[in-house]
């Protein structure tokens, strides 16, 4: 019983609805109205014809006779509505399944449905003329980029999947389907540049809006360098492993040689022996100095990016300066990076100036500007410049005596880690200036470019 009660329940619910929905209807409305006008037209005829004392009979003849009209009348109103309101119908989904040769007859009964009628027609030429572009434009594109080597994926201005190259749709990592938005694909927005998470590694990815035939359109690239990548890792790998052997060679063969010297002495002499342990230990020491000082470069942390006074960090390096050296600071105030990682990448730039020269002092130029959303920042120097500018930068590379090859490597590392390069060259003798004289020797510049944001 409950069930049956629980199922009639449910039958009033969908009656009623489906009864609300009626009610609701234009069609119904219309119909409602029109069924009353003729019921209230028959019900004054009745009233009338009693007022006027006419008989029983008399009535109802005139009320037969009456109701055919009124009731073909609203029948033809309701025709011309309906059919009018179909015609318009059939006609969009008609025009909506491409069919052009269509068009609408018995136009001029209502001025208000020929002009909802053009309107309909306009719009539909618009969308023709639209869509005719659109496919051309695709087939120019599948022309230009379909067979390119690199991903090519187009949205169009509000960022709607316009078209893929073939290399696109090879990505493993991503699903691209035509009209997508660019977010429901996994694509973010961030400063005006697409990006994917599935591309972060391993791909050189880039954006850029352009007008293409006088449309604004979102070009997204993105290239694989995995094999470039790991090609480069292997040459870093076998330079690494080359500086690396020839730094502990030149550590260990002079402790194995004195090594040996003492085993093939008959006695071992108590002051030559010490002298021996002394140059080992000496050895040793600066060995295991050297790997710690290496060791420092894998452990830079991420850079923690603020805006910070620039010559408040130069002014710190002061202290590396010797009576001879002098350091001078030009250039705008506000830079924006770590600024402990940035202490820390001056400190080894004006030490290695002030190193490149022994019996003068060095004068030391600081530089920093920014244009074009990018930061600049030189150090330049009138040192011996670069013996050997192409390995400088080699992490355990030196020319120095007691040098551990790190600074430079140190400083790339971090300028990485900003998204920045490092560039060397060695400069002529009247970039860098003592009083008004020039300095002998080459002079070595070094200059830093990072974005201002990232």
């Amino acid at each position: 019983m409950r069930c049956i009660a629980e199922w009639k329940s449910i039958s009033s619910i969908k009656r009623n609805l489906t009864l609300s929905s009626r009610f609701r209807s234009v069609e119904f409305k219309i119909k409602f109205a029109l069924t009353c006008f003729v019921l209230a037209f028959i019900t004054l005829v009745v009233l009338l014809t009693t007022a006027w004392g006419w008989s029983m009979l008399a009535t109802v003849t005139s009320v037969f006779l009456l109701s055919y009209p009124l009731c073909w009348l609203a029948w033809r109103t309701w025709q011309f509505w309906s059919s009018s309101i179909m015609r318009l119908t059939t006609y969009t989904q008609s025009l909506a399944m491409g069919e052009s040769g269509v068009s609408l007859a018995q136009r001029g009964k209502s001025t208000l449905l020929d002009d909802l009628s053009d309107e309909i027609t306009q719009l539909y030429q618009q969308s023709t003329v639209n869509s005719g572009a659109n496919a051309s434009l695709t087939m120019l594109f599948g022309q230009l980029f379909e067979d390119l080597p690199i991903a090519v994926v187009i949205f169009e201005q509000d960022y709607t999947l316009s078209y893929a190259n073939r290399a696109a749709y090879d990505i493993a990592e991503i699903s691209l389907l035509q009209g997508m938005s660019a977010k429901a694909l996994g694509f973010v927005e961030q400063n005006k540049q697409l990006n994917h998470s599935a591309l972060a590694s391993n791909w050189r990815c880039q954006s850029s809006l352009i007008n293409f035939q006088q449309q604004p359109i979102h070009l997204f690239t993105a290239i694989d360098i995995a094999s470039e990548l790991k090609q480069s890792e292997q040459a870093v790998q076998k330079n690494l492993v080359r500086v690396l052997s020839h730094e502990l060679r030149n550590t260990l063969t002079p402790m194995s040689s004195m090594a040996e010297t003492l085993l093939s002495m008959q006695t071992l002499d108590t002051v030559q022996t010490r002298k021996v342990l002394e140059r080992v230990k000496t050895r040793s020491s600066g060995l295991l100095n050297f790997v710690e000082r290496f060791a420092e470069v894998a452990k830079i942390p991420e850079p923690n990016k603020e805006r910070f006074e620039l010559p408040a960090l130069v002014e710190q390096t002061k202290v590396l300066l010797t009576e001879k050296d002098s350091l001078t600071f030009t250039g705008q105030h506000i830079c924006y990076a770590d600024s402990q990682l940035m202490a820390q990448v001056l400190m080894n730039l004006v030490k290695n100036a002030v190193e490149s020269k022994d019996t003068q002092g060095v004068v030391i130029k600081v530089n920093y500007y920014q244009q074009d959303n990018q930061q600049y920042l030189s150090v330049i120097d009138n040192g011996t410049g670069f013996s050997n500018i192409d390995n400088a930068i080699t992490p355990l590379f030196t020319t120095k005596a007691n040098g551990a090859g790190i600074g430079l490597a140190f400083v790339e590392t971090v300028l990485n880690k900003h998204g920045g390069v490092v560039r060397l060259s060695n400069v002529a003798d009247s970039d860098v200036k003592v009083g008004n004289q020039d300095n002998a020797g080459i002079g070595a510049k070094v200059e830093l470019i990072w974005p201002l944001q990232s």
